[in-house]
């Protein structure tokens, strides 16, 4: 079982009556979208995007589903905030049967990749930049990363450098 973790892309500061209303800021976007287009490229396939809700999240996911076109479908669905307990996640997500990408928040990226890869959250073992992507394995009752994907790295897979 694979699964990818995403944290949206860069969103607008101040301005908003609520956190929950910030987009992405064109610089959000562009980083998505590079991220979006690299996948897209290596053939990833999943079966479904789903996001918080939160617009600079769904603004994100839509962007990934874009480009990947999950049979699935890109969705709202409710545990993927920022201030969310990561463990009910983290207990039930090995048990999905098809690869499936979530787009959230820091701290509850990190925490979750925490709790997958040592029992615990608050090690932070990945540090998520915005838009970055990593994807996890589930085999032989263990998670582990098999790639993790910045903007920066993808820049630099367009520009032809290493």
């Amino acid at each position: 079982m694979r699964v990818y973790l995403v944290r949206h892309g860069k969103a607008a500061r101040g301005g908003y009556a609520h956190d929950a209303d910030r987009p992405l800021t064109d610089r959000g976007k562009a980083d998505t979208e590079r991220i979006a287009r690299r996948m897209a490229k290596a053939g990833l396939s999943v079966q479904q995007i789903r996001h918080s809700g939160l617009v600079r999240a769904e603004q994100t996911a839509e962007i990934l589903g874009r480009a990947l076109n999950p049979p699935g479908g890109v969705i709202a669905v409710a545990g993927l905030h920022y201030a969310d307990p990561v463990e009910p996640l983290a207990r039930e997500l090995h048990l999905e049967e098809e690869p499936v990408m979530l787009v959230g928040h820091n701290p509850f990226m990190e925490d979750l990749a925490s709790a997958l890869l040592t029992g615990e959250r608050g090690h932070r073992p990945l540090w998520f930049t915005t838009a970055a992507t990593a994807c996890f394995e589930y085999d032989h009752g263990a998670w582990s990363v098999r790639w993790m994907l910045t903007p920066e790295i993808a820049q630099k897979a367009k520009d032809g450098k290493r």
